[in-house]
């Protein structure tokens, strides 16, 4: 089955800035969403105000970096009250799961959940000359993706850089664990 991008209100936010609902379609979208699904975008940093990945297509690596705007300090302030109400009715919030209601509840207060692709910087180092680049946009779709899985990215990636940092990429996410590094001869004791 296909990779689905947006299925949480989270990860929606951020599909909208790419897949626009009005007007014309970025060109290059397909071929974006393809790269996303198939697993040549690794997302290697979501961090306050900043998104690094590579993306590997036909053994070329193109590395990606994109700069948010964060949220003023009045909406992060109403972010944290947002949240701590929901921490409060759900025991899953501290882990990252994140309910979409909040997505609503932001929206009611003018806060935005994703930044537009307007205000945002980003580079890129392949040669295309379209803007924002194919490259570009399979990160969004892929940012898109881990986002929903994982909500609580998309509020670290608009709060204050001092807030926890969340590497990704080489880790698994919550409690797995990747088979080879676990220790078979050891993995039942002595």
């Amino acid at each position: 089955m296909a990779t689905e991008f947006g299925v949480t209100a989270w990860g929606r936010a951020w599909l909208r800035t790419i897949e626009r609902i009005v007007g014309t379609p970025l060109p290059g979208l397909g071929t974006a969403r393809s790269h996303a699904r198939n697993n040549t975008v690794v997302l290697t940093d979501i961090s306050a105000g900043n998104i690094a990945a590579e993306v590997t297509v036909r053994g070329t690596v193109s590395t990606v970096t994109i700069a948010v705007p964060l949220w003023e300090k009045e909406q992060l302030d109403a972010v944290t009250r947002a949240l701590r109400a929901v921490g409060t009715k759900r025991r899953s919030a501290p882990t990252g799961e994140l309910p979409d209601s909040v997505v609503a509840d932001l929206r009611s207060q003018d806060i935005a959940i994703a930044a537009d692709l307007s205000e945002c910087s980003a580079t890129c180092d392949c040669t295309g000359k379209r803007t924002p680049c194919v490259h570009h946009l399979a990160t969004i779709y892929a940012l898109a993706g881990r986002i929903d899985e994982e909500p609580a990215l998309a509020v670290t990636l608009r709060s204050n850089p001092r807030k926890t940092r969340v590497a990704v990429g080489a880790e698994q996410p919550g409690e797995w664990i990747p088979l080879h590094k676990i220790d078979a001869s050891r993995f039942y004791g002595d």
